[in-house]
C-alpha cells in the first residue's frame, strides 16, 4: 500500500494522486476515514484535499454508499479526450480481428507516454481465458515487450535519454543495461519483442512496433500467451502474424 511517508516538494500533489489513484482501483466506494487510514493520512489533511477534489469533479460523492467517494466526472472527460487524440486506434480494431481469429489470442495496443507504455486498445478472444492485462495499464518500456519493441527503433540517442531517466528512479537499472541492449538490437533485428511472464503474470507477451513513414515507432501491437504454452518455435510462429498485422497498421499512418 503506497503512503505519505516518503519526502516531496509537493505533497499536496502526491495526497492528491495517491488519493485517487485509490479511489480508482478500489472494489467499492471509500469514506474519508477509510481513505485516510489506507493512505496513512491525517484527516484533517484528507478533508482538505477531498474536497478540492470535489469541487474539480475529480471525485464525486457516491450515491450507493453514504458519505463516500468514487472517482468523477473530470477524469472519464481527460480521458476521453486523450483517448480520441489516439488516430491510431480505428485502425486498430479491424487489423486486431483478423489477427484474433487467424491466432486465437487476445490482441492488446499500446502508445508509448513518456518512458512508459499504456495499454489503449484490446480485442479479446474467448479462447484466451481471463487476463491480468487491462486498458489503461501502464508499464516502463524495459519491462514489457510493447516497449522494447518501440525502444528498439528509437534512435540511440532517444534511447540513451530514456535510459538516463530511468536510472534516475532506479539505480539498479546500470546492471540490467548489456542484458537490455541486447534484447533491443535482437527486437530490432528480428521485427519484434518478446517477454517472459511480463508484470510478474504467468503470461508472456509477443510486441511487434507500428512505423510511421519515417520509420518512428509510435506504437505497438501485442499478442498475450500463457507461458506454459510458448516454445521458441510457437513464438517464431505468432511473430509471422503479429509482423504482418503490424505493417498493415504502419501502412495508416503518415
Amino acid at each position: 500500500m503506497e503512503t505519505l511517508k516518503a519526502k516531496s516538494k509537493a505533497p499536496a500533489v502526491d495526497a492528491s494522486i495517491l488519493m485517487m489513484n485509490l479511489i480508482a482501483t478500489s472494489s467499492y466506494p471509500l469514506t474519508l476515514s477509510e481513505i485516510c487510514s489506507q493512505l496513512d493520512m491525517p484527516p484533517a489533511s484528507g478533508h482538505r484535499i477531498i474536497n478540492a477534489l470535489l469541487e474539480h469533479q475529480m471525485i464525486a460523492l457516491d450515491p450507493n454508499r453514504k458519505k463516500a467517494y468514487c472517482i468523477g466526472s473530470k477524469i472519464f472527460q481527460i480521458a476521453s479526450t486523450i483517448y480520441n487524440k489516439q488516430s491510431i486506434i480505428p485502425f486498430f480494431y479491424p487489423v486486431a480481428e483478423i489477427l484474433k481469429n487467424e491466432i486465437h489470442k487476445s490482441i492488446f495496443l499500446y502508445s508509448p507516454v513518456g518512458n512508459r507504455v499504456v495499454t489503449v486498445a484490446k480485442v479479446d478472444s474467448s479462447l484466451s481465458g481471463p487476463l491480468t492485462f487491462h486498458l489503461g495499464q501502464t508499464t516502463a518500456m524495459h519491462c514489457s515487450a510493447s516497449g522494447v519493441a518501440i525502444l528498439s527503433m528509437q534512435s540511440p540517442v532517444l534511447q540513451k535519454n530514456y535510459f538516463d531517466v530511468e536510472q534516475k528512479h532506479d539505480p539498479s537499472i546500470s546492471n540490467q543495461l548489456p542484458k537490455i541492449h541486447e534484447e533491443l538490437a535482437r527486437a530490432k533485428r528480428l521485427g519484434y519483442a518478446v517477454t517472459q511472464r511480463e508484470n510478474g503474470s504467468h503470461y508472456c507477451c509477443i510486441a511487434a512496433p507500428v512505423l510511421n513513414l519515417r520509420n518512428e515507432p509510435i506504437a505497438a501491437i501485442s499478442v498475450v500467451i500463457n507461458a506454459d504454452f510458448l516454445s521458441k518455435q510457437s513464438a517464431r510462429d505468432y511473430s509471422k502474424n503479429l509482423v504482418q498485422a503490424a505493417r498493415q497498421l504502419s501502412a495508416h499512418i503518415v
